[in-house]
């Protein structure tokens, strides 16, 4: 699925301690129920994308504007969107949570 980064898993983009999967690098359980049923929710994307605004934002603002997913699948998909396609960038470099801060990616 993703290749560009190694050590992360490919649903959720954290960094992989332990692989629990053969054939994908998956982090827990979690994600590989979340990865057999995963769709690429481009929709999803495109409104994180468009709820940005110039500057740094809170992903707990950006994930106040969506009532139709779950926190768990929100964060993955912000963090798909910073580590696998580089259209997001964050404010540190440590994991990403609820508190984080991401800015669009200047081209």
């Amino acid at each position: 699925m993703h290749s560009s980064n190694p050590n992360r898993c490919e649903y959720c983009a954290r960094l992989i301690y332990k692989n629990i999967s053969g054939r994908y690098k998956l982090c827990s359980l979690r994600c590989k129920n979340y990865f057999r049923r995963y769709k690429p929710n481009n929709e999803l994307e495109k409104i994180i994308f468009q709820n940005i605004s110039k500057g740094w934002n809170q992903i707990n603002t950006i994930f106040s504007l969506v009532h139709f997913v779950d926190k768990f699948e929100f964060i993955s998909a912000v963090g798909r969107m910073v580590h696998f396609d580089n259209t997001l960038k964050t404010k540190s470099k440590d994991e990403l949570s609820m508190r984080s801060y991401i800015s669009k990616v200047k081209k």
